[in-house]
């Protein structure tokens, strides 16, 4: 997905409730208290909160959407990566994005159902980034239902639905939920929305609440609310063209405006004069004729045909339909009105706004104050902090939490800003969970008894996530549950670079010795590597594999041998640099960063929540109070992991308090 570099300083702001606020309101929200017969209760308060929007409505129709667009979402596969796309024809034609296909190419086109079938690229314009490809061997394909973009306003709810990162098959495609904040924009003719995306998501759909498909996701800029797609209606005015296997010229951008008339800049006088009318179009629609001279738009004065055209842009930009014209017909000054809106066309919801959307919040918030904590400590001699759990057994003070951000003397932050120490109980390093006592004020915490199993998956569902210390985060249930591969990206660093066999048969060297954990244990380059933690080491791979699977700050015992001599090293691994890590890609550039650890757990769902790191740890619930488990980390850009509730109870269940 590529992105350019933006002219303005750009701040990360959290998606908090975006248009669900803007657009629906607020919505009824039920806790249970102390242990119940109400499966995971909140052991706070069993007053309601009922306010006058209906959040009801607004959820179902997300997930009617995700339900509809889903089975005609695509991954395609070439050579080692994937981008995405979506079904547009029974004939097996494909949208996806211009910088990701190729003409003529071969590609495997993964649908949701299971199949891989067999696709060719076709028509390609890499700026206005579209692409088309078709599937070969089409038969039953679920077709997508194309909208139109020209009818798009301003706040309106969309929906990215796409495979970001890399293909999981059990994971499927991903959901991410947000609002238009432009319809288009003037300097490429893109939509502008708050529906996240990264590398992976290029070429999948940008839909309505009706499920019908409006954009196709193109590229970002670094902050979270950046996020542009090309207009449906590009590629439905060049249908035909895309169709052909070759690269596609295109002047202009497709998705403005067109008034139909030409225009001369008046010499040494306000406005521009119309020179020639299309019939049909919107300015002969509106009453403009030739050799009027047109002095304003929306009230703002014009003295070039170009200054025209970014006027009238930017009333569409803002999601306007109506552009009022200031004009000389003989001299005398008249009004004419433009409307854009193709009332042919199917029309959205009207939105409103709502001004004070912390206001609507302080209710929910209220309630939750109680279920969520930080927890400082050290790690590595660098201070830290994370959110974290409490969990209703009793009177114990239980803290479940991130285990590779809490240290060994950690301490738990009160509101008021005090502080009570904490001792660790249990860790558990598959799933990087840390369970922990204080004594902490009142009962209250998540109640577990109760947990049978986990809630239905529902791709759509709206999902809190609360915060004792601000507003909390509204996002969507964004995946299946799905095993998250662990990668060398979040495992133990080294600092070294290692030579030898590949496949086994000559030793394994430390070739040569960075800064970092190897260094401070004193190894030197040169050292032949026997054994980690008693196991024999005989090519490169089992070094990467046994790192792979440890957390930066575990404490491992090298063997090695140096000359004649055999020496026992005693290492606490690092973390790996982010220049390591660092593609390049503004999607890796997040503000905030990504959880060191942030892969490698048994079961987890993604969903959407512009989460730091260090926000991690604390509870996730549905709209309507039920627990769904703990966010354990901010995978990526557009991606947070929560840890389900059952593998909560089951670790904290096995600590046998």
């Amino acid at each position: 997905m590529p992105y350019r570099k933006p002219i303005l300083a750009i701040s990360l702001t959290v998606f908090l409730f975006g248009c669900l606020f803007t657009i629906y309101g607020v919505y009824a929200f039920e806790f249970g208290n102390q242990p119940t017969s109400t499966e995971n209760s909140v052991a706070t308060s069993n007053e309601p909160i009922t306010e006058e929007f209906d959040v009801d409505s607004l959820q179902a129709r997300i997930i009617a959407a995700v339900e509809k667009i889903s089975p005609s979402v695509v991954a395609i596969y070439d050579r080692g990566s994937t981008f995405s796309g979506v079904i547009a024809s029974d004939d097996g034609l494909v949208l996806t994005a211009g910088h990701a296909a190729r003409p003529n190419r071969t590609y495997t086109v993964m649908l949701a159902d299971g199949r891989k079938l067999k696709a060719k690229g076709l028509g390609v314009n890499d700026r206005i980034d579209m692409a088309m490809i078709k599937i070969t061997d089409p038969e039953n394909l679920p077709v997508a239902e194309l909208g139109f973009s020209s009818t798009i306003l301003k706040n309106q709810p969309v929906i990215g639905v796409s495979h970001p990162g890399i293909y999981n098959s059990r994971r499927g495609s991903v959901v991410r939920f947000g609002h238009v904040v432009k319809p288009v924009t003037s300097n490429e003719g893109m939509i502008e929305s708050t529906a996240m995306m990264e590398p992976g998501d290029s070429g999948g759909p940008l839909v309505d609440l009706d499920g019908r498909v409006i954009g196709i996701h193109s590229n970002i800029r670094q902050s979270a609310r950046l996020n542009y797609d090309v207009p449906i209606d590009s590629y439905r005015k060049y249908w035909d063209e895309l169709q052909e296997a070759d690269w596609l010229r295109i002047d202009g951008w497709p998705s403005l405006p067109k008034f139909g008339f030409r225009a001369d800049d008046t010499r040494g006088e306000p406005g521009i004069e119309i020179t020639r009318i299309t019939e049909g179009g919107l300015a002969d629609q509106s009453g403009l004729k030739p050799k009027d001279i047109v002095t304003a738009v929306g009230g703002k004065k014009v003295d070039s045909g170009r200054q025209f055209s970014n006027r009238l842009v930017g009333v569409r930009s803002r999601g306007e339909f109506k552009v009022n014209l200031s004009v000389k017909r003989a001299g005398e000054p008249i009004k004419l009105v433009v409307d854009v809106m193709d009332k042919s066309r199917p029309q959205p919801d009207a939105y409103s706004e709502l001004e004070d959307l912390a206001s609507q919040f302080k209710a929910l918030e209220s309630r939750l104050d109680d279920v969520e904590y930080l927890v400082k400590s050290e790690v590595r001699g660098q201070p830290t902090e994370i959110r974290a759990t409490r969990i209703y057994r009793g009177d114990d003070g239980l803290l479940v939490t991130k285990s590779t951000r809490v240290g060994s003397q950690p301490q738990v932050e009160l509101v008021d800003g005090s502080r009570v120490d904490a001792t660790i109980v249990k860790r558990d390093s598959k799933n990087d969970l840390v369970l922990l006592k204080a004594a902490l004020p009142n009962k209250g915490g998540i109640n577990l008894q109760n947990v049978l199993g986990d809630l239905e998956q529902k791709r759509g569902r709206l999902l809190l996530t609360p915060d004792s210390r601000g507003p909390g985060t509204i996002s969507i249930w964004g995946s299946n549950y799905f095993g998250s591969r662990r990668t060398r990206a979040s495992g133990g660093y080294l600092g070294v670079q290692i030579g030898g066999p590949r496949s086994g048969g000559a030793p394994v060297i430390f070739a040569r010795v960075l800064a970092g954990a190897a260094k401070k244990a004193g190894i030197k380059s040169g050292d032949v590597l026997l054994q980690i933690d008693g196991v024999q080491v005989e090519k490169q791979r089992d070094v990467f594999n046994f790192l792979t699977g440890k957390d930066p700050n575990s404490k491992i015992v090298v063997l090695i041998k140096r000359e004649d001599e055999e020496l026992e090293k005693e290492i606490v691994l690092g973390d790996r640099p982010d220049s390591i890590l660092d593609t390049g890609h503004v999607a890796d550039d997040l503000i905030g960063g990504k959880s060191r650890r942030r892969d490698g757990f048994s079961l987890v769902v993604s969903h959407d929540a512009v989460l730091y790191p260090e926000k991690c740890g604390g509870p996730v619930f549905d709209i309507k109070g039920n627990f769904l488990g703990i966010n354990i980390a901010r995978k990526s850009r557009t991606r947070c992991f929560v840890i389900p509730k059952t593998i909560v109870k089951q670790f904290v269940d096995s600590s046998g308090l």
